[in-house]
């Protein structure tokens, strides 16, 4: 490890001063921004990660709303939305003299073509998702889309106005293969002008830009793989800022440096630890209960993010979240013989070693996936293994780089694929808590549950799901997330091991407009714009 570190530190060296010499002799704001992989051609069909590769396409791409720093959905690139006939009816007008990067106007047009162009390619399971209850879209006239639900969906602000980019209809009509288009022009603060895979993005100011001035010039994402290197290179001032959070070790060091600034707020992004739930043992609820019960994720906070993050809810639903139920809060913990116990029961007797078997002669000896470009989750798969091995449970910890991962729990973002892992440490971006998708994690029909890499089934949850999308009443879809909540904190699909703040540093020296946005941190469109 300490081999690769220093190998990844003298690539984002050389990184630093390529970028500074192709940028020789700019005089404008540039914002250098440290990204952990490549994200594709930064398309809606080609951007790889929820965070920060959703973010980032953003900055390309407009969507109708956007969330403000509350995390309230506002019009963005609509000027104003209204929905009649009890939410069943959406009336947007867009803002006047909106344009594409080349100069062509942004009409009711782009808005109908890229709704119907993700339903027609569900690619991408997040956009075709959010628009596939749409039942109909006019366009009376160029500013004005008329869009018809047949059912109301309690979040359609949220889910489909302020997270389904906008697509430019004279570009991408004749596309076929969206996943192999790779013009990126949109409507967004900044053009992409420059791509080099696994290396870096260059980003230019859209003057023409209907939200405000862009708060730089030019925004250039350098790829740092190694977290190590990041925050040498932001301590070294080779980057102004990072999409990485800052490690728990480095939080006193990093608020004692008077070039850095330290920011902290609630983060809704989670760390879980993924079953593969349509396979022996992990089928078995009580198996899963048993791990469960041997994990100790308060020590787990204490001990890796230093106090710096909430233990996970077994309900999944973040405790700050107005749909949280305390009643799921605590995982049940079990002492290594109450877990033995709940083993012997299922059948598994101690073999050889201390490890158990079944009645079919296998070990519980499972290997557990982690992405090699995150320390944190790497020490918190050893842990887990440390604390289940007293039961008679081997996780066997694999660090492989995050497309393998990826693409073993999750082939291409589609749930419809399958899946080829036992277990898997995995977590959502923030957006999963603050839209409430839980029929996105947990209903079992892939086309709705789009987000339920576990292959987990319960028809009550997929009856209480598909209810809460189209409840509207507050109160009412409450009291069916608590029961959703109930269920999975009994069923354990996953186990949510914490929520980590988002804790953030950047050197205000290089770009001083950063805003927290609340559960999402500083990363997020309004902060690469100015006055917003």
């Amino acid at each position: 490890m300490k081999r690769f570190n220093v190998l990844s530190l003298v690539l984002a060296v050389s990184f630093a001063l390529l970028t500074g010499a192709a940028l020789a002799g700019h005089t404008g704001q540039r914002i250098i921004l440290a990204i952990p992989q490549d994200e594709g051609e930064l398309t809606p069909y080609t951007y790889v990660t929820g965070y920060p590769g959703y973010n980032m396409l953003s900055l390309v791409f407009d969507t109708l709303m956007l969330n403000d720093l509350g995390d309230v959905p506002r019009p963005w690139l609509a000027e104003s939305v209204t929905s009649t006939n009890g939410g069943r009816q959406w009336t947007i007008k867009l803002r006047e003299g909106a344009v594409w990067h080349d100069g062509k106007p942004l009409t009711s047009a782009d808005v109908k073509f890229s709704y119907e162009y993700y339903k027609k390619y569900p690619l991408i399971g997040r956009f075709a998702t959010a628009v596939r209850g749409i039942s109909d879209i006019r366009t009376p006239d160029e500013r004005t889309v008329v869009i018809t639900l047949p059912r109301p969906e309690a979040n359609f602000q949220q889910v489909t106005l302020a997270d389904v980019p906008i697509l430019p209809q004279h570009l991408w009509q004749n596309v076929t293969d969206p996943r192999a288009f790779k013009n990126a022009t949109g409507s967004g603060p900044f053009k992409l002008v420059e791509h080099r895979p696994d290396q870096s993005y260059r980003l230019v100011e859209n003057p023409s830009y209907f939200g405000g001035k862009p708060g730089a010039d030019e925004v250039v994402l350098s790829i740092i793989k190694d977290a190590t290197s990041t925050f040498q290179a932001l301590q070294a001032g080779q980057i102004s800022a990072t999409s990485r959070e800052v490690l728990p070790e480095l939080i006193g060091q990093f608020s004692n440096n008077p070039r850095l600034k330290v920011v902290r707020g609630p983060g809704y992004a989670s760390t879980l630890l993924q079953f593969n739930t349509t396979i022996p043992p992990f089928n078995e609820v009580r198996f899963r209960q048993a791990v469960a019960g041997l994990i100790d994720t308060k020590g787990l906070v204490e001990t890796l993010l230093l106090g710096y993050g909430t233990p996970g809810n077994a309900g999944f639903v973040h405790p700050q979240s107005p749909f949280y139920s305390a009643a799921t809060r605590e995982y049940k913990r079990l002492s290594v013989a109450e877990a033995g116990k709940v083993l012997d029961s299922l059948g598994y007797r101690a073999g050889a070693g201390g490890v158990r078997v079944g009645k079919d002669g296998k070990r519980l000896e499972f290997t557990l996936l982690v992405q090699s470009n995150n320390p944190l989750r790497i020490r918190a798969a050893e842990l887990i293994a440390q604390q289940v091995r007293p039961a008679g449970i081997v996780f066997n910890v694999r660090s492989l780089d995050p497309t393998t991962v990826q693409q073993a729990v999750w082939p291409d973002f589609d749930v419809a694929k399958g899946r080829n892992f036992e277990l898997a440490m995995w977590g959502w971006s923030a957006p999963v808590t603050s839209q409430l998708n839980l029929r996105g994690l947990f209903n079992s029909n892939p086309a709705a549950g789009t987000l339920n890499i576990g292959g987990y089934k319960n028809p009550t949850v997929d009856s209480l799901t598909e209810r809460m999308v189209t409840t509207v009443d507050f109160d009412q879809r409450k009291q069916l997330a608590t029961q959703v909540q109930t269920i999975i904190a009994r069923d354990l699909p996953f186990i949510t091991l914490w929520y980590a703040d988002g804790v953030y540093a950047y050197r205000p020296e290089a770009y001083d407009g950063w805003k927290f946005q609340k559960g999402q941190g500083i990363i997020n469109k309004r902060s690469f714009l100015q006055g917003q």
